[in-house]
C-alpha cells in the first residue's frame, strides 16, 4: 500500500482557490472543506505559503479508542516525542490535552513537550482520526519578507509572490521576473533554492529589488532591462504585470511585454487586475487556470499559462 502524506492548508478568507491550486501544485490533490489535503506526494513544506505542514501518516481510525489499539498493537516506540491534537473544525467538542496525554499514554518511549526530537500529529475530525509524523512545516519566511526594507504602495504581499512561484516553479529551476519591482518574487523564489533574474525598466525598482536582496542575503541576477526586448530561456516565467493611471498605453505595453515573453519559458503565472484571458489567448498562450485573488475592492488575478511550443 502507497504512503500517504496529510498536509494542512491554511484557507484566508477568499482565498480558497489560491490556497488549492497552491496545494494541487505541491501535492498534486486539493484540500477538503477542513482545509485537509491527502496525497501519495511527499514535499518539503517549509516553501509553503499556504501548505502549513506535511505528516506522513501512521494509522488512520474512526475512533481514539481504535486509534490507541493501533499503536499498542504496532508496539510504535520513540524517544523525547510530543502527540499534537488538531481538530478540524476547531469547535468539536473535545480536549486537545486530555487526547494528546491519552494518546501518547499507548506510545513506548519518554515524551518531551518542550523539546521534542519527533512530534506525532493526531488530526481528528467528526467524522475520521489521521496520526502520523510530523515531516516539515512551513517556515512562513513570507511574514518577515513582507517587512523588507524598500517597498512601494502597489508591492505584492510576500505570501502571494510565495504562492505563484509555487504555482510554476520548483527547486533548481531557473525562474524569470521581467517585470520585478521591488523584488518580492525575485526573494521568494531565491530563498527557496530556485535560480532567479529579476529585470525591471526602472533603475529605482533595479535598485529597491538589489538592496532587498542584500538585506536578505540572498542571490539572483538582477539587470535594468524592458521586458518587451528580454530573450533567452527560462524554466518558468511569474510577475506582476505593470499597470497605472494610463490604462489605454499601460494595455499596449503589456500586449507587448506578453507577445515578447511567450517564447521564454513552457509555464508562466501573470498577475494583473484586468482580464488577460483573450489577450493571452491571442497570443498562443494556453491558459491553464484564472485564480482570483480579491483584497477589499481590488481583485487581482493570476493567469496560470503554458506554451505547447517549448
Amino acid at each position: 500500500m502507497a504512503q500517504k502524506y496529510l498536509y494542512l492548508v491554511a484557507i484566508p478568507f477568499q482565498l480558497n482557490e489560491l490556497a488549492a491550486a497552491e496545494s494541487v501544485a505541491l501535492t498534486g490533490a486539493a484540500p477538503d472543506s477542513h482545509g485537509i489535503t491527502i496525497s501519495n506526494t511527499c514535499v518539503d513544506t517549509r516553501r509553503g505559503a499556504y501548505l502549513k505542514s506535511c505528516t506522513e501518516i501512521l494509522f488512520e481510525a474512526a475512533s481514539v479508542k481504535e486509534l490507541c489499539a493501533k499503536i499498542r498493537s504496532a508496539e510504535l516506540y520513540a524517544d523525547a516525542f510530543r502527540v499534537s491534537v488538531i481538530k478540524k473544525p476547531r469547535s468539536l467538542n473535545l480536549d486537545s490535552m486530555i487526547l494528546a496525554r491519552q494518546i501518547g499514554g499507548v506510545i513506548g518511549g519518554k515524551p518531551n513537550l518542550s523539546s521534542p526530537q519527533i512530534v506525532f500529529m493526531t488530526i481528528i475530525t467528526s467524522e475520521k482520526i489521521w496520526f502520523g509524523r510530523l515531516l516539515s512545516e512551513s517556515d512562513g519566511i513570507w511574514q518577515e519578507y513582507n517587512q523588507r526594507p524598500y517597498v512601494t504602495s502597489s508591492s505584492l504581499p510576500a505570501r502571494l509572490a510565495l504562492a505563484l512561484v509555487n504555482l510554476v516553479s520548483s527547486p533548481s529551476e531557473h525562474l524569470l521576473d521581467p517585470c520585478c519591482g521591488t523584488g518580492t518574487i525575485v526573494m521568494s523564489a531565491a530563498h527557496y533554492g530556485i535560480r532567479a533574474t529579476g529585470y525591471d525598466i526602472n533603475p529605482r525598482m533595479v535598485g529597491a529589488t538589489t538592496k532587498n536582496l542584500q538585506h536578505y542575503t540572498l542571490k539572483a541576477d538582477v539587470e535594468l532591462k524592458d521586458a518587451r526586448e528580454i530573450s533567452g530561456k527560462f524554466d518558468a516565467v511569474a510577475t506582476d504585470l505593470p499597470y497605472g493611471i494610463s490604462l489605454v498605453k499601460d494595455t499596449a505595453a503589456t500586449a507587448e511585454i506578453l507577445s515578447n515573453l511567450r517564447t521564454c519559458a513552457p509555464r508562466a503565472g501573470f498577475i494583473d487586475i484586468r482580464d488577460l484571458s483573450k489577450p493571452l489567448d491571442d497570443l498562443g498562450y494556453n491558459v491553464e487556470a484564472i485564480i482570483p485573488v480579491p483584497k477589499l475592492r481590488l481583485l487581482r488575478r493570476i493567469f496560470i499559462t503554458s506554451n505547447v511550443d517549448q
